[in-house]
């Protein structure tokens, strides 16, 4: 039978509006690996950047204190993480069951021993593996532990070797887990103890790739049998299209190569500008995927030894001003014995640290520009801000709040600095100098509105339109009114407020207002609330919260609304860079194509009903239509604008791609509207595209200030 319970309207709070980078139709879990870690996003210390490749007993302790005395610990720094070459060649060296054998001339007392040191203080303790079992073991035909299997039970190719940094190819063979199933679960899972008996709470994983999905698997199951929490992160550079993969097996993913420059004789300088400033290419594709149980790896943060950084003082600041947008890991990779004053100032900001825990990855509003916004929708109503100038001289910044998903007046914060900068309406600007940064909290003031896309919801079972009656929601006909009408605003980690158009409210049942759409794969969407994981279903003509049941009646449909006369910025789902006319011309022919905002006409366009539930897309500027020239059907051909002749190369149907997402199907030839390439620069062609599932091909309608 279906849970009943009360349904009404609660008052709304304003949100951020889409997520760049979402492909259509596009979801994740709630949560990543499930094995209770990592709800928030790790904050420590590692080994790699500074102490490179001689880790020692006495060296790892040496920052485990510092961190402890310097104040970092209390503000959260909390793992100490070995990282490579702690161990002997595996080519030639394991211990009695195959596993890597520690060097004890860099470790005498041994792992355990180095792990309850970092406990004593307080904090926790991290190692480092690749994946793969070591040549010497299948040499040796070392015995797995506590089984009557051997090594070679779990190898079958000795010709190729798996990934391993520090003694190269030739290391490590590859483990086939369909040869001996058992038998190679059983080697993972006593390496996983060992590991436990060690103290371990962090495991670095390096090396991995797609081919390595079965080790990974295979790792997850060995250390949640292990009966000790251990947090699971994976390197590096992995591949984005299997992030869902990552994802359900760990609790961390590199998205890109080292931040190390390796541009100094030592370890010194760090790091360097071109290989932070990488992560504003790389990391918007990631943005859907992180959340409570599972973070996006910047890679360490450089920020502590002053100059030796290799940044400046306004790029370190952007580094962690992009770490902390993002959610990501706080894993410190320089001397903490020899912190700088100023750095150790900036670590330390609970208000940045606070952003970093919130754990709600922040996307661009606009990739194409140097002058970059980043945002993040926070279900209070609030929105995370991050201005980045990545220009080469000084320039201006500007968030517009339309960008962000509201209208009218905001309150701004100065996180750094923690002081309220006051009031602004419609946009806020700074002025920073190169490679400078802001970390702002922008809160729609009173009287705000929500500027995201309008929808019909649908119900799938019963083909009725979830609407208002008084303060309950219920599902009637069709009428076209507003009280029908709804908007999708994100809140955050991939949910969404359901605000009603006509009244400005916000749905909600059982005191649940924040919600998932996770697609059926026909059409449809499951809306779930993020408190209960409760669904919303019909019951009659009322709309209430159920356990899900998989029924038609529990799937809603979202039809994207275009207000007549309404002009709109056309906005890439990959890149945030806006559909424009070239060179504002007005003429028939003009080729289409991506630019960053300009706040220009000939960036605005507006949607005229058409028979057969098409539309016409019309340029602001020119009054001309968004054209297949030619016509033709083929393939990667560049749009243009062109007057009204009436004939189906200028008629599209809108079509939903996930929330706040739409694609633009031709009604001539059924090809959709594509960014050429998902290119990042100004002057990228629009043109038409077979459908591919790629976010190039989806867009966000946003309304201009």
């Amino acid at each position: 039978m279906h849970r009943r319970v009360r349904t009404l309207l609660t008052g709304w709070a304003v949100t951020a509006t889409a997520l760049l980078g979402l492909v259509p139709g596009s979801a994740v879990a709630a949560h990543a690996e499930s094995n209770g870690v990592a709800l928030t996003p790790p904050m420590g210390w590692s080994s790699w950047s500074f102490i490179r490749k001689n880790p020692t007993e006495s060296n790892i302790e040496a920052q485990a204190l510092a961190l402890k005395n310097s104040g970092l610990l209390a503000h959260g720094y909390q793992y100490v993480n070995i990282d490579d070459f702690w161990y002997l060649n595996p080519a030639n060296s394991v211990d009695a069951n195959g596993r890597w054998a520690t060097d004890t001339s860099r470790f005498p007392d041994g792992m355990g021993a180095v792990g309850a040191y970092v406990h004593n203080l307080g904090e926790k303790f991290g190692m480092y593996l690749t994946p793969g079992i070591p040549v010497a073991a299948y040499n040796q035909n070392t015995p797995i532990a506590g089984t009557s299997w051997h090594a070679r039970d779990i190898v079958s190719n000795t010709s190729s070797y798996e990934t391993n940094y520090n003694y190269g190819s030739g290391s490590m063979y590859y483990i086939d887990y369909s040869k001996n199933p058992a038998a190679a679960q059983a080697y993972l899972n006593s390496w996983a103890d060992q590991l436990a008996s060690y103290g371990v709470d962090y495991l670095k994983i390096d090396g991995v790739g797609d081919w390595d999905v079965a080790d990974i698997q295979h790792w997850s199951a060995a250390l949640n049998q292990s009966g000790r929490p251990i947090h699971l992160e994976l390197s590096n550079s992995l591949d984005p299209a299997s992030a869902a993969t990552w994802r359900q097996y760990a609790n961390g993913w590199r998205i890109d190569g080292d931040v190390e420059c390796y541009c100094g004789s030592g370890s010194y300088p760090l790091t360097s500008w071109n290989s932070v400033s990488s992560r504003f290419t790389d990391a918007p594709r990631w943005v859907p995927f992180g959340g409570p149980g599972g973070w996006n790896d910047l890679d360490s943060v450089e920020v502590g030894n002053g100059s030796n950084d290799g940044l400046t003082a306004d790029e370190r600041r952007t580094q962690l001003t992009l770490w902390a947008a993002e959610g990501a890991p706080l894993l410190l990779g320089t001397d903490l014995t020899n912190l700088d004053p100023a750095d150790l100032a900036l670590l330390t900001n609970d208000r940045v640290i606070a952003v970093d825990q919130a754990g709600v990855p922040a996307h661009p509003v606009d990739q194409v520009a140097q002058q970059q916004v980043w945002t993040a929708a926070n279900s209070d109503g609030s929105h995370t801000v991050a201005l980045f100038n990545l220009g080469s001289g000084t320039a201006t910044v500007t968030a517009h709040f339309a960008d962000l998903g509201f209208t009218g007046a905001a309150d701004v914060q100065d996180l750094w600095a923690g002081t309220d900068l006051g009031s602004s309406t419609g946009s806020f600007s700074a002025s920073l100098a190169s490679h400078a940064s802001m970390l702002l909290k922008v809160t729609p003031a009173a009287g705000a509105a929500f500027a995201t896309l309008h929808y019909d919801l649908v119900n799938a079972g019963t083909g009725q339109y979830l609407a208002t009656s008084g303060s309950s929601l219920v599902t009637a006909a069709a009428d076209g009114g507003t009280d029908q009408q709804w908007q999708l605003p994100p809140t955050g980690n991939q949910s969404y407020r359901i605000a009603n158009v006509g009244n400005g409210q916000v749905a909600a049942l059982g005191g649940n207002s924040l919600w998932t759409f996770t697609p059926n794969g026909s059409g449809a969407y499951t809306v779930t609330s993020r408190l209960d994981g409760q669904v919303v279903g019909v019951s009659g003509s009322s709309v209430v919260e159920q356990s899900a049941n998989g029924t038609a009646s529990q799937t809603w449909k979202l039809v994207p609304v275009l207000v007549p006369g309404q002009q709109y910025r056309i906005v890439n789902g990959a890149t945030g860079g806006r559909i424009d006319v070239n060179n504002d011309s007005t003429a028939d022919g003009a080729s289409i194509l991506q630019w960053q905002d300009n706040g220009q006409a000939d960036q605005r366009w507006s949607f005229v009903a058409q028979s057969g539930g098409a539309v016409t897309v019309v340029n602001a500027n020119s009054g001309k239509l968004l054209n297949i020239p030619g016509p033709t059907t083929t393939q990667g051909t560049q749009l243009i604008q062109y007057h009204d002749d009436g004939n189906s190369n200028s008629r599209w149907t809108v079509l939903d791609a996930g929330p706040d997402l739409v694609q633009f199907r031709s009604s001539y030839d059924g090809q959709l509207i594509d960014l050429s390439n998902s290119g990042r620069s100004d002057g990228t062609s629009v043109l038409q595209w077979p459908a591919d599932g790629g976010s190039n091909q989806t867009w966000s309608l946003l309304a201009p200030e």
